[in-house]
């Protein structure tokens, strides 16, 4: 995994303030092309990051509930994260975030190389056989991606027996494509929707 890309875009969305805070020194030694053995520090310091200012609980297929405290006192972020397969992906995606908003339960792609607030990218998505294709509105600090309320409908109902979401950003010059395993998504909601409840 591009663990050190990895963990900053983890720390944005899960802290939903846009804000992220410098990478510490245990992560300034991961990079591409590091060997398997400094991944897995990596990887391991990426998540002890993510939880520093998090509650991080291991779901079923991958999946990650991250609840983040406001430091100002508001009510606490809290999202279902799963990373992209990163053989299938391209460098500049990251993974796929469910997360608690004002209307219900948000979906939210995650991206490495900041995108124009002014943009609106078209965004086509692949679980299965069913095809989707949405406007998206860039949100915190250009790293994420927020989908209409359209796709939470499917997370909820057409995405619930598929193994793999495929994801096709329309950027230029060329396009973001990368896949997200979503196997054990209907746990990952039943989680976040007890918790979106509890805040």
């Amino acid at each position: 995994m591009r663990v050190a890309l990895l963990c900053a875009a983890l720390l944005i969305v899960a802290s939903g303030s846009g804000r992220a805070e410098p990478p510490r020194s245990g992560m300034l030694n991961c990079a591409f092309g590091v060997s398997p053995e400094q991944r897995q520090r990596c990887d391991e310091e990426a998540f002890r990051q993510v939880e520093t200012g998090s509650q991080s609980t291991q779901l079923e297929g991958g999946w990650r509930l991250v609840k983040s405290r406001d430091p100002d006192g508001g009510a606490d972020a809290v999202s279902a994260m799963h990373v992209v397969d990163s053989a299938r992906s391209d460098a500049r995606l990251a993974g796929l975030s469910l997360q608690c908003g004002k209307n219900g339960i948000e979906v939210v792609l995650i991206v490495l190389e900041p995108l124009s607030r002014l943009t609106r990218p078209h965004v086509v998505l692949l679980a299965g056989e069913k095809r989707a294709q949405f406007e998206a509105s860039v949100i915190q600090g250009g790293a994420a991606l927020l989908l209409p309320a359209d796709a939470s409908r499917l997370a909820a109902s057409d995405w619930q027996g598929a193994t793999d979401l495929s994801v096709e950003i329309a950027t230029k010059p060329t396009a973001i494509h990368g896949a997200v395993p979503i196997g054990g998504l209907p746990t990952a909601l039943h989680y976040l929707s007890q918790n979106c409840h509890a805040r």
